[in-house]
């Protein structure tokens, strides 16, 4: 435990020290204290301490404690540096449970916030799904309907649902004379921005398996960035689109190409899932990546 103590209670001291004597520095070669310089100050100061500390740590000692340890150890003490709790009036002692206490809310909202987003979607109630006999269902609920074989889908969709299915955060289900089958796949997040360029590749398997490859978010903010515009509808460094559609409640100001502004009824998603739901049973072989509902 001595030990243990020792390494981050080195690495703390030696990051604090290194980030005071950089900043300082900094600051007195820059001459100004405006906001936009102390800013920079700040993180080039953090930077040089990072560097410091890590190779300090390492020669004083790798190997009895791993490079994993000092690095977990060198990113708290990172994080309380740019965290900033002094500026709040809170003990040293207790700044770290303090930081982990709110990190640990945040991402309790994150999962949670998640979670509901899903309910939110699964949940729609709308007579045109309604006609159609289609729901759009969590992945929980695939799961039990592929283990008590519920599904009409051919052994091929069972065994790409199996290999990539939670990949996906929700399906969307048809039934048709009493036989249900899964024909899309949906990824919902409040925001998507830091996991989308993983989430596209999820999206090119089921659109490769000919299904209906859809993203919703609640906050679209990162489509309006070059980058996740050609993601999404192909361009730029992306040969071709990343999905069918994403459709976005907030964040953008009117739909482009693949990316839908939709409302809280999420009525444009609806109408392209019956579309697809359609393409699906009259000739699956076209619903792929090129398949578009807003030329149906």
């Amino acid at each position: 435990m001595g030990k243990e103590l020792d390494y981050r209670v080195f690495i703390e001291d030696t990051y604090n020290k290194a980030w005071k004597s950089e900043y300082t520095i900094e600051i007195q070669r820059k001459r100004t204290d405006s906001d936009n310089a102390l800013k920079a100050a700040r993180l080039y100061a953090q930077r040089k301490a990072i560097d410091k500390t890590f190779v300090d740590a390492l020669l004083t000692y790798y190997p009895d404690v791993s490079e994993k340890e000092i690095w977990g150890a060198l990113a708290m003490a990172h994080k309380l540096n740019v965290a900033n709790l002094d500026e709040f009036g809170i003990d040293s002692n207790k700044q770290q449970a303090v930081f982990e206490a709110c990190l640990s809310a945040h991402q309790s909202w994150i999962k949670s916030s998640g979670h509901s987003f899903e309910r939110y979607i699964s949940n729609i109630d709308d007579d045109k799904l309604k006609k159609n006999e289609i729901r759009f269902i969590l992945q929980s609920e695939l799961t039990d309907m592929v283990k008590k074989k519920k599904l009409a889908n051919t052994d091929e969709d069972i065994h790409g649902l199996n290999a990539w299915g939670k990949d996906f955060d929700l399906y969307a289900i048809q039934t048709i004379h009493g036989d249900t089958h899964v024909f899309g796949c949906i990824q919902s997040k409040t925001s998507i921005r830091d996991r989308v360029g993983r989430d596209v590749t999820f999206s090119r398997n089921a659109m490769d398996g000919l299904f209906w490859s859809v993203g919703v978010t609640l906050d679209g903010d990162f489509l309006n960035m070059d980058e996740f515009i050609h993601m999404v509808n192909g361009g730029g460094s992306y040969p071709a689109n990343g999905w069918h559609g994403m459709y976005a409640m907030s964040g953008v100001e009117k739909s482009n190409d693949r990316i839908y502004k939709v409302d809280d009824k999420l009525d444009i998603f609806v109408d392209h899932a019956i579309l697809a739901a359609k393409q699906f049973i009259s000739d699956r072989r076209l619903l792929n990546n090129e398949w578009k509902a807003s030329n149906k």
